[in-house]
């Protein structure tokens, strides 16, 4: 959450000049309803389920894709090991105070951390990031937030993919 996948996501779409999709946005216009209101109305199970299938099925589109999940999905349903198996997979590393303060700052609704303080918003990024941890470090690349570039990161991709 908040580490920049959609933001790096687009840049990095547009080096490599593929097609980019941000996973939540699918999700939403497949679904007709906002990421809040299925949580509201299903809760997390249901939508993990919604998200691992939307996943698949962007994976199954023609060409090349760079797609942005949510900061959960390679964490349910094996996910993660199919996005290794479906492509080259980045995980953008970031410290608790650099989360903490973007999502602090962040206008958008999250469902996982409604209602929460501060504290209650650090401990959460801190067990978060321990749980998720394992998953995220699966990914085939991995840089930190602080030091991406579009470009570096596009040069890396294309060298493991040749």
């Amino acid at each position: 959450m908040a580490s920049g996948k959609t933001t790096i996501g687009e840049e990095l779409a547009k080096v490599l000049h593929y097609r980019f999709i941000d996973l939540d946005q699918f999700i939403e216009k497949q679904e007709g309803q906002s990421i809040k209101a299925i949580f509201e109305l299903h809760g997390e199970d249901k939508f993990r389920e919604i998200e691992n299938k939307a996943l698949r099925d962007v994976a199954a589109m023609e060409g090349n894709i760079v797609i942005a999940s949510g900061g959960g999905t390679s964490c349910f349903y094996n996910c993660v090991d199919f996005m290794n198996k479906s492509g080259v997979t980045v995980y953008l590393r970031a410290e608790v105070e650099e989360l903490l303060a973007r999502l602090i700052e962040s206008k958008t609704e999250r469902p996982l951390l409604w209602g929460k303080s501060k504290d209650e918003l650090n401990n959460y990024i801190i067990r978060v990031l321990d749980e998720r941890k394992k998953y995220y470090e699966k990914a085939k690349i991995t840089v930190r937030i602080n030091d991406i570039n579009a470009e570096n990161l596009a040069a890396t991709i294309r060298a493991i993919n040749d």
